[in-house]
């Protein structure tokens, strides 16, 4: 192919365009240069770009996949506290105040509220001895309601 084109190019420069005069020796050296520029193949970069982006889509789906079949089927302790209470009747304000409790008392789970009376009594002592008048009062007739809900 590429002695077509440098013959085309030595006719051109022969016989000129249409004319029949004869092309300067320059304009054909200027012309073949460019125009072997331009056989050269060059990669879009809209193609590199998206190849590129196919690439990084694979290998975050091949990690999550990865993470999804070796993650543990360990829920937290917060939505296993959140099942138990209401498996045991508890209102969503009843688990809310339990969950504030056991925050406030430094607890790492409000589960621990939820096993005995007398490990909910001594958290909630010591909940409500920070706590007004008025407050203590309201937080033990709740308390109330949920050891009777939670323990008979």
């Amino acid at each position: 192919m590429t002695s077509l084109i440098a013959q085309s190019l030595t006719l051109l420069a022969q016989t000129g365009t249409n004319t029949g005069t004869l092309v300067p020796r320059e304009k054909l050296t200027e012309v073949s240069k460019h125009f072997n520029e331009g056989l050269r193949y060059q990669l879009p970069w809209d193609f590199l770009l998206a190849g590129l982006g196919a690439l990084i889509i694979a290998v975050a789906a091949v990690s999550l996949r990865r993470w999804w079949i070796n993650r543990q089927d360990n829920p937290s302790p917060l939505v296993l506290y959140s099942a138990i209470a209401r498996k045991a009747g508890l209102t969503w304000s009843d688990r809310f105040m339990l969950w504030r409790m056991a925050r406030a008392c430094n607890l790492s789970t409000p589960i621990a509220l939820l096993l005995a009376r007398g490990t909910l009594r001594h958290y909630a002592r010591q909940y409500a001895a920070n706590r007004s008048a008025m407050s203590r009062q309201r937080f033990s007739q709740r308390l109330s309601r949920i050891e009777s809900t939670l323990f008979g």
